[in-house]
């Protein structure tokens, strides 16, 4: 199973440059960015050593709270969310079938916010 929990495109807005070009932006506008930008970038690391070896990353709202506490060792928590490392044949048919709409999600939200951005320019 190959797939991405990180959004495609969260790279083409790096938060980073933002106080040199904008210096009179909002301190919590400024922080909510930076705070989702490294989420991400954490979230794609994490991903990154998971799967090498050999497991995939699976957000606990996938999963039945009895199987949290039985996989509690394997837990890696990014900021308020926590991912279990899997492997893929451990997988319920429920979990299956909760990561497929949670990659859905992700990915009309990516699409969507892509074609707001495409929009305005």
């Amino acid at each position: 199973m190959n797939y991405s929990l990180v959004p495609r495109h969260y790279k083409e807005k790096d938060p980073r440059t933002l106080l040199y070009h904008f210096p009179s932006i909002p301190v919590v506008k400024f922080a909510k960015i930076t705070q989702k930008f490294y989420f991400f970038k954490q979230l794609e690391i994490a991903q990154d050593i998971v799967n090498r070896m050999g497991y995939i990353l699976l957000p606990s709202v996938c999963m039945h709270w009895e199987r949290v506490k039985q996989f509690a060792d394997r837990r890696i928590k990014i900021g308020r969310n926590s991912f279990f490392m899997m492997k893929p044949d451990e997988l319920t048919e429920t979990e299956n079938r909760k990561l497929q709409e949670y990659l859905d999600e992700i990915r009309k939200n990516d699409r969507g916010k892509r074609n707001d951005s495409d929009s305005h320019k």
